[in-house]
């Protein structure tokens, strides 16, 4: 189907509304036992830094359904669910667009919206969530979390990233509500997720959006194990149903649920590493340095604040690249490309160029990766 032909979600809002109401919860990623999951285990993650958090997770756990809730009341909120990512010809090409704005101009933004914005969400999100921890506002923080840990998790469960979202294309009629409700539900005790490391993310939109892609290849698995679950049970949605589709696909379930819990967690430390690294109340270890450097790499960026222009120095073994992002993790300059040894590089801003705010450079290469945050002032 052409991205211009879809109507999964052209319905009016105020009916659209209705049926949130009416219908069964298959557009709601993983059930509420799924996203409980995922709130429930993302914060033995979190480093030593920042594990003063954990004590919000009962808040977390019970507010992690809460964009769920806020469909039936709050415009818009059911397209920040889900992309269905595969409807955009430029995704199968690789060359897909990852600003909204510049899909926004090929496609138009009421495409664009009902063809799902999940992404932009979660980066919105961390944006908030760093702003946030910049203030100490710890219970606030908690429950934008909570946001996180949901949409994280409906970017892992693939049908959230298809526009063959409930099978309705392939003869999978259902097949939605089936795996993310039915089956986690009754299989979920079986789940188990370890303590992993947390990654610094420069650019939390590419992120999302690379795990998106992952997840994406999740679609044509689950598809077959339905068919051969339908196969075993003779088109029966009973017990052998369920515990078939469960058996072949119990290992991908599992790492979508690890991936969802240590990205939320990821997604957390870096919000809090580009919130200045505030001390988190009842942590067990002090704030270590932000930045790292490796085999003698060097990134320096002034003055901060600064206004009109910005004087960034650098060191390392190359090609080193010098870029600059906004909270969205959306690149909005380049400043060194290919460069070896020490450099330097100027960020000239016109008035009203950017709006003001938190920026991030970051120098990146080989076994390299230091970022410095700087604020633009009005």
């Amino acid at each position: 189907m052409s991205i211009f032909d879809r109507t999964r979600h052209s319905l009016p809002l105020a009916l659209a509304t209705v049926l949130l109401v009416v219908l069964p919860a298959e557009g709601r990623a993983w059930g509420s036992v799924g996203h409980h999951y995922i709130a429930q285990n993302y914060s033995q993650h979190l480093p030593p830094q920042i594990d003063g958090l954990r004590a919000f997770d009962s808040v977390v756990d019970a507010h992690v359904t809460d964009p769920d809730t806020r469909k039936s009341s709050t415009p818009g909120e059911s397209y920040r669910h889900y992309i269905d990512i595969d409807s955009y010809p430029e995704f199968l090409a690789g060359t897909l667009p990852r600003d909204r704005a510049v899909l926004e101009a090929e496609y138009g933004a009421s495409t664009v919206l009902n063809t799902g914005i999940l992404p932009w969400a979660i980066t919105e999100v961390v944006g908030t969530l760093t702003q946030q921890f910049q203030a100490g506002l710890w219970d606030d923080a908690a429950l934008t979390i909570a946001d996180l840990c949901h949409y994280v998790g409906d970017a892992n469960q693939p049908f959230h990233c298809t526009e063959n979202y409930n099978g309705q294309y392939t003869g999978n009629d259902g097949i939605h509500s089936r795996y993310e409700s039915t089956m986690v539900g009754t299989y979920v005790g079986q789940l188990h997720t370890a303590p992993a490391g947390v990654t610094y993310y420069a650019s939390p939109q590419d992120a999302i959006f690379d795990l998106i892609g992952e997840s994406w290849t999740g679609v044509s698995p689950i598809l077959a194990a339905d068919d051969a679950a339908k196969a075993a049970s003779g088109g029966s949605y009973n017990s052998t149903y369920y515990a078939s589709l469960w058996n072949d696909t119990k290992d991908l379930t599992q790492m979508r649920m690890d991936a969802a819990t240590v990205m939320t967690a990821s997604y957390v430390y870096t919000a809090w590493v580009n919130a200045g690294s505030p001390e988190v109340p009842g942590s067990s270890v002090g704030v270590p340095p932000v930045a790292v450097a490796d085999g003698g790499a060097r990134l320096s960026a002034g003055p901060s604040p600064f206004r009109g222009q910005l004087s960034v120095r650098f060191a390392g073994p190359g090609p080193l690249t010098v870029d600059v992002y906004d909270l969205r993790g959306a690149r909005v300059a380049r400043l060194a490309d290919g460069v070896t040894g020490e450099g330097s590089a100027t960020w000239r801003l016109d008035r009203g160029d950017l709006r003001p705010g938190l920026y991030l450079v970051r120098l990146h290469g080989p076994g390299t990766d230091l970022v410095r945050r700087v604020t633009l002032l009005p």
